[in-house]
């Protein structure tokens, strides 16, 4: 699965685009968007420390699995580090490690759990040629944090996706 996400990655950068665009890896630069993966999905914000160096907060809910009876919340910051840009395609590869608090409410019982949730993985965000400040990103990853009452405990592997758009400063 991983082998067939970074191929599909590796084709679409290869195939849209020649030429560098560095908007997205400036150190300086911030992105704002959204991060949608099989874990958890929300609101996103990017700083770019440096050009190897990033950080990411994603604020939104979780994907529990559970009936439409509850809500959730989650918080969740990132540290990025972009292993590589290859030149000439647009397309900046990184790993990341993440550390949240999520938390669900139960609406028919009003019960009410919290949990540390950590994970880590790795991914590509491609920029567009003509509209290098547009970033989408593909991940995989795992992930894994406490348990939720006996209702469930979540550790698994995720696969996700994210759009950003990126201002310099």
């Amino acid at each position: 699965m991983k082998k067939l996400i970074l191929l599909t990655i590796t084709i679409f950068a290869f195939t849209f685009s020649n030429n560098t665009n560095a908007q997205m890896l400036e150190g300086g630069s911030i992105g704002g968007g959204a991060q949608f993966n099989t874990l958890f999905y929300g609101l996103s914000a990017k700083y770019n420390i440096t050009d190897v160096h990033n950080a990411q907060f994603i604020v939104g809910g979780a994907n529990y699995g559970y009936s439409s009876n509850y809500s959730s919340f989650t918080a969740t910051g990132r540290y990025l580090y972009n292993f590589l840009f290859l030149d000439g395609i647009n397309l900046k590869t990184y790993g990341f490690g993440q550390l949240g608090y999520w938390s669900v409410k139960f609406d028919s019982t009003g019960n009410k759990y919290s949990s540390v949730a950590f994970g880590v993985g790795g991914g590509g965000e491609y920029s567009f040629e003509g509209l290098e400040q547009l970033g989408l990103n593909a991940e995989v990853g795992y992930g894994t944090g406490g348990s939720f009452g006996y209702y469930s405990s979540y550790r698994k592997a995720f696969v996700g996706i994210g759009v950003h758009y990126y201002f310099s400063f």
